[in-house]
């Protein structure tokens, strides 16, 4: 019997990564526990794009200010499950993915803020070299709004690709510069 994962919307099959998945694996994890890393941004393509609720980062450097921009407005980041979909194949790595997030705190002298927690469907879409050409994050598993989806859609595609050139006019691509 396969092993199996609970998201926000169901039960999912599991399987166990290959040791070259979970390098992958833990080195972006890294990104969304706040410590960008050149390892990390190594699994990219220089043409990537993440994809996300919040944004359309397109290329490596835009990728690079979206995960450096991160501690600027969280004070913590913690994976609490991160498990490889047996869906996942050479192409295509699909994470069930739950991360605690801990703003932090508009109040002076408090370091902390309010906590939010996010399960995810995160897919990496990877190309023939075995690069992310593709970071999709589905917050909920709820699919991303595109230009597809209608005139909502489009409105919403504008929006995060200007939300995504406003934070990298505003951090460093340097993960050192963090």
């Amino acid at each position: 019997m396969a092993a199996m994962t609970s998201s926000s919307v169901g039960t999912h099959a599991t399987r166990t990564p290959s040791p070259s998945e979970q390098q992958m694996i833990d080195d972006i994890l890294l990104l969304y526990q706040l410590k960008p890393t050149e390892k990390a941004y190594a699994h990219y393509s220089p043409s990537a794009v993440f994809h996300d609720p919040v944004s359309i980062a397109e290329g490596l450097d835009s990728i690079r200010s979206q995960f450096n921009g991160m501690p600027k407005v969280f004070a913590e980041s913690t994976t609490q499950k991160c498990d490889l979909l047996a869906e996942s194949d050479a192409s295509n790595l699909a994470l069930n993915l739950t991360q605690k997030y801990v703003f932090k705190s508009p109040i002076p002298l408090k370091e902390k803020g309010t906590e939010k927690t996010v399960n995810s469907k995160v897919t990496l879409h990877l190309n023939e070299q075995g690069k992310v050409e593709r970071h999709d994050e589905e917050w909920d598993w709820q699919g991303n709004k595109s230009e597809e989806d209608g005139f909502v859609g489009k409105m919403q595609q504008a929006r995060k690709k200007i939300d995504a050139k406003v934070v990298e006019k505003g951090v460093p691509t340097d993960p050192g510069k963090v």
